[in-house]
Parts: C-alpha cells; structure tokens; sequence
C-alpha cells in the first residue's frame, strides 16, 4: 500500500523544481521589465553620443567672424630688402584671399618660402602666425602687410642685419676721349660681392654695346645696377650717377666699363703711335 502511494505522489514531486523556478520568474519579471524596456533607449544614448561630441568638435572648429568690413585693402610693412605690399580681400567677415602685390626688392628664394604663409593667414584667419624659418624677415613683411591693410596700424619691423661690402666703394676718375679704337674690350672691377666683369663693342669712336659677363652680387640688385648700362649708351659716358638701393653693384658696372674704354683709348693711342712712326 505504501509503494502504491509513493508511486502516486512521484510525479508531484518530479514537478516540485518547476514550480519553484516559475514562482521565482513570475516574482521577478515585474522589477525586469523596467530594466529591460531601458536597454534600446540607453542603447541608443551610446549610439548617439559620438555623433554630438563630433558635432560639438565641428562648433569649435568654426572660426570665429572678423571684425572688418567686407573689401579689398591693402597694406604694407618692412620685408628683408626693402617695402612688402599685399592685398587682402575680407568676405561674408573672414579673410578669402592674400596677394602680393609688390616684393621686388626680396631675394627670390626667401620670397618663395614666405608665400606659404598667404595660405596660414587664410586657413587661420589671423596675421599672428610663426614666420617661416630661413625666410624670416620677408615673413615678417608679409605678416606686417597683412595688419597694416585691415587695422591701419603701422607695423615696423626689425631691420635686418646689413651685409658688409668686400671692399670700399672706389669710383673710378675717367675722361672722356674724342677717339676710340674699334674692337671688343672686357675689364672687371669690384661690386658689392666680388668681381663684375663686363664686355664692351667700340665701332666708329662709339660704344654700341655693353654687356654684363660675370657677376658676384646677388642678381636683385644686380637687376637694378644694370639700369647704369642704357644711360652710358645715351650719353656715350659712363660718368654718370650710381642707381640707388644698388650702389656698390652699379659702381662696379660704371668702373668696369670705365677701365674698358681705357683700354679703347690706350690701343688706339698705340695704333695712332705706331702710324706715326711709320710716316717718319
């Protein structure tokens, strides 16, 4: 009778650990699904959060407006060899384009490296901006110009520290001849660097052509020095004034031609020498 009765009660117990883990589900499940209808919307906060930093990151990108009125200006400060000037055109408050309007007294090298800062003024919207290294002083210019166009102010820059000549300036005495000897004739004398060797075309007692051989100086002032050349071939002198900014390097070019016309004089006193005492 016994055996019969646990043979009846087996399957209640067989249930007994389902029961007991539906009632810990059913105890459980309200506290759950609070937790549970949270997880899309916290899901989404982690999701969505990259997206608002990025966004807050792109605000502080943003340059801020310039104060200046929409236009073109333009400005000027001191470079390395002489007056930087630039044009600045200011748009919608924020600087769209740098130019340069004149540099020609900056060495061409330096020049060429200071021109990156046009792009730095206008990707930062600012003149206060590091130089370019090895091209300090025309950065400076350039900078310098860029202030002086939108505030007005006159920016002055340190001078830079003046080269020495390799010799003292020396002007060469000459007097003109009446008479010359037809040829070519070169002769050389000192610049500001070194030597300047310059070639001359003497035909009928005039000089017809002068032409620069060598030259130590540097090719900026050389470009100016050389306006001395059409002015001898005017006045057929070499007497005349040295061009200024460029004087020791067109000094040189009025003294080599100078010794080169001497040399004309000199030959044709020989051959007139040589004439006469063949006549006795």
């Amino acid at each position: 009778m016994n055996k019969n009765r646990c043979n009846a009660l087996l399957p209640l117990v067989q249930l007994l650990p389902a029961v007991a883990a539906a009632t810990a589900v059913l105890f459980a499940l309200p506290r759950t699904v609070p937790v549970l209808a949270a997880v899309p919307e916290r899901l989404t906060a982690v999701v969505e959060q990259p997206a608002e930093a990025a966004s807050s990151e792109a605000e502080e990108e943003v340059l801020p407006k310039l104060p200046y009125a929409d236009g073109v200006y333009v400005g000027s400060s001191r470079g390395y060899g002489g007056t930087v000037r630039v044009q600045v055109t200011m748009e919608s408050g924020s600087i769209t384009e740098v130019e340069i309007l004149d540099a020609s007294h900056e060495t061409k090298q330096f020049l060429r490296r200071a021109k990156r800062l046009l792009t730095t003024v206008v990707e930062t919207q600012s003149w206060e901006v590091d130089a370019v290294s090895e091209a300090t002083y025309t950065s400076r210019g350039i900078l310098g110009a860029v202030q002086n166009a939108l505030t007005g102010e006159v920016v002055n820059n340190p001078l830079p520290p003046q080269p020495k000549p390799t010799a003292p300036l020396v002007v060469e005495e000459f007097t003109a001849p009446s008479t010359y000897l037809d040829g070519i004739y070169t002769a050389e004398a000192m610049g500001f660097e070194g030597k300047i060797t310059v070639q001359i075309t003497v035909a009928e007692d005039q000089i017809t052509d002068i032409t620069l051989l060598s030259a130590e100086d540097e090719e900026e002032y050389l470009s100016r020095a050389k306006q001395v050349i059409p002015a001898i071939l005017e006045g057929q002198n070499p007497n005349v004034d040295a061009v200024s900014g460029a004087t020791y390097s067109s000094t040189g070019i009025l003294n080599a031609v100078k010794l080169a016309l001497t040399k004309a004089l000199l030959f044709s006193l020989l051959g007139c020498w040589l004439g006469f005492c063949r006549f006795i």
